[in-house]
């Protein structure tokens, strides 16, 4: 900062002499708060994407996902989660061993949530549609959710975990 401080004193002695205007632009220095055990996915994301220096712009064009996508997560503004955009994240960022998933929806997301499904209908001992009776879903969601295609949102995931315990 001192030497942006120096340029621009410099510059201004030499506007006089000089028949031009000049512009001074410097790079934004972000601002990386520190995370604990209790920040969420999306905080830590940020924390070690800024510490990386890699722009939203940057990381999503590579991963293929829009900048809105990967700034939703960052900022948990997010009604379904795209766990494909955190699994690319995180791989990308090489960091795995470093998040700390303290959301237990996200948690679920993570690991294989099909499979669980499909083993807790039937350790429920429950036919497709006789399962979607008794989470109030249709049974066209639950075939999606088991075969790995559809979308689980945090509601549907609470309304599976009452069913979980």
């Amino acid at each position: 900062m001192e030497s942006c401080v120096v340029i621009s004193k410099l510059f201004d002695k030499l506007k006089d002499k000089l028949d031009t205007e000049i512009t001074l632009k410097t790079h934004a220095v972000w601002k990386i708060p520190q995370i604990d055990e209790n920040s969420t996915i999306g905080q830590q994301i940020k924390y070690y994407r800024r510490l990386a220096n890699i722009k939203q712009t940057d990381l999503s064009l590579k991963l293929g996902y829009t900048r809105q996508a990967l700034h939703h997560i960052e900022n948990m503004e997010m009604k379904l989660v795209d766990i494909n955009l955190i699994r690319d994240v995180i791989k990308e960022l090489d960091i795995a061993d470093k998040i700390i998933i303290n959301d237990d929806y996200i948690a679920f997301l993570l690991d294989n949530p099909s499979k669980k499904i499909f083993e807790l209908r039937k350790k429920l001992n429950l036919t497709r549609p006789k399962f979607a009776d008794l989470i109030n879903v249709s049974m066209t969601s639950v075939k999606r959710w088991e075969n790995g295609n559809g979308h689980i949102s945090r509601e549907m995931y609470e309304r599976l975990k009452k069913c979980m315990s």
